[in-house]
């Protein structure tokens, strides 16, 4: 069972063993009996969706054996910060000399990455599937290559086959699980089909039962929700995600105060001590508090600031709060304030480039502060700059291979064309972006209403009070949505 990776007992002795690797898995290079015993914990871990606890286990197996590559392509693949992943990725590609082939088809699909070669991205997945016929892993691949490229049906049913391949392969039940939960066409009674089979298949994983708790909450069964994310914590008391879970089950509950110390018991148990920071900011803005929200977000920052973590880590927790400040200054109007956010944010999106070290990422990032400094100008009433500066997207993204990598300009000419009163327009570019995005819902609501199709932004507006889905997003329409369901009614 490929999962498990079970420690197969030698017939030569009782007393000695020896450590195997799964026929029907992508195979791994030779390594020692010790490396490889950490490494395969690492990956029952890993497979699980544990990607923190896994870590010390990938490092560990490259301390016991440097040469062991597969080890080190893991240990990339868990890094903790954009700085971390660059040095572990190029420690990877750079034993290609020591590398068995399927590890050299995982550095090349890193290199076609890297280069934003979706053909040959393509291509190496299905020379996986093609040189593994067996493994469950390889198909996965493949479907994630699908899932990147919006083919929903292609995804499932590339993960379909990757379960006929290995029915106790926990990553495609997982992913089958999350698909039908979070992507449209969305299936809830299939998800808590596939998150039912991983508690099943895993019942003392954490992961799993966090899983259910999702399903339970997709479907408004806050308590059901609760009590899962509250085992999940029993199982694994140094799971953040399981704090963190419980705190989302609690803000919608009402619970305030719970969801605030179930985010504080994340913060205690996460890897750098900065998580769930922005959760626990939420809670002020569902309380309609988002003065005391924003400046919580910035004392993080601050803290943040002084902390004794790396580098890296500590920019990236500061993006997350300037990022979810500027969300809140632009919903609320506040041009000065978004202005002074805009520019906090270029010194961070610069360094997290640099700490990335790869060019699309740079490419990336400078879209990205292209976005903010229109949606600066639009926040000041400043239209005609906003659409200009939108061209700046486009432009930055013009040698990207990425099908939703015009969605930043769409947004930001949809927010244009809703303020001058164009309608029409604004659905047009609203669109172009992600269809189960709870802020394009609402801005799409939002312009329905004023279309006066009063039936279609109700059926909106109760998508999104139906959500229960945490996010900055989120945590600055749900209580509109709300009044406007109240209104009808």
């Amino acid at each position: 069972m490929m999962l498990a990776l079970l420690l197969i007992i030698s017939c030569k002795s009782s007393e000695e063993s020896k450590v195997t690797f799964p026929e029907n898995d992508i195979p791994v290079g030779t390594t020692s009996d010790e490396a490889l015993t950490e490494f395969m914990e690492g990956l029952k871990l890993y497979d699980q969706g544990d990607f923190i606890n896994s870590r010390p286990y990938f490092r560990k197996a490259v301390e016991l054996d440097p040469d062991f590559v597969s080890g080190h392509m893991y240990t990339a693949y868990t890094s903790s910060s954009a700085k971390e992943w660059s040095e572990n990725r190029d420690k990877f590609l750079a034993m290609r000399d020591k590398a068995n082939e399927a590890e050299i088809i995982m550095m090349d699909l890193i290199e076609a990455d890297l280069a934003n070669d979706l053909a040959k991205e393509l291509e190496l997945n299905k020379a996986l599937v093609e040189k593994y016929p067996t493994s469950a892993r390889a198909m996965d691949y493949l479907a994630g290559y699908y899932v990147g490229m919006d083919e929903v049906e292609k995804a499932r049913e590339h993960w379909m086959k990757a379960h006929e391949l290995d029915q106790d392969f926990i990553p495609v039940i997982s992913s089958l699980g999350n698909s039908y939960l979070f992507t449209s066409p969305k299936d809830f009674n299939k998800a808590q089909k596939y998150m039912e089979m991983m508690v099943d298949k895993i019942p003392e994983s954490s992961q799993a039962r966090i899983g259910l708790g999702d399903c339970h909450r997709a479907q408004g069964d806050l308590s059901k929700a609760l009590a899962s994310y509250k085992k999940a914590a029993e199982l694994d008391p140094e799971n953040e995600v399981a704090h963190s879970k419980a705190g989302h089950a609690n803000t919608f509950m009402g619970n305030y105060e719970l969801a605030r110390q179930n985010f504080k018991d994340a913060r205690v148990v996460s890897e750098f001590g900065t998580g769930s920071y922005n959760f626990e900011a939420y809670t002020y803005l569902y309380e309609g508090d988002h003065k005391k929200a924003l400046s919580f977000l910035q004392e993080g920052a601050d803290m943040f600031d002084k902390m004794d973590i790396p580098d890296s880590n500590k920019n990236a927790a500061k993006m997350g709060c300037a990022r979810d400040c500027a969300m809140i200054a632009m919903h609320y109007g506040d041009a000065d304030h978004l202005k002074e956010l805009v520019a906090m944010m270029k010194p961070m999106s610069k360094q997290f480039s640099e700490d990335a070290d790869d060019a699309i990422t740079t490419l990336y990032q400078k879209a990205n502060m292209h976005y903010w400094d229109a949606i600066a100008s639009l926040t000041e009433g400043d239209y005609e700059a906003a659409a200009a500066k939108a061209e700046n997207i486009k432009a930055a993204m013009e040698t990207i291979n990425d099908p939703n990598k015009l969605r930043p300009y769409h947004r930001v000419h949809a927010y244009v064309n809703y303020n001058t009163g164009d309608y029409d327009k604004a659905l047009e570019h609203m669109a172009e972006l992600n269809q189960d995005n709870v802020y394009v819902k609402y801005w799409m609501a939002k312009a329905h209403k004023m279309k006066g199709n009063d039936e279609k932004s109700m059926e909106l507006f109760k998508d999104i009070a139906n959500n229960n889905f945490n996010s900055i997003a989120y945590a600055l329409v749900l209580n509109e949505a709300k009044e406007m369901i109240a209104t009808a009614n």
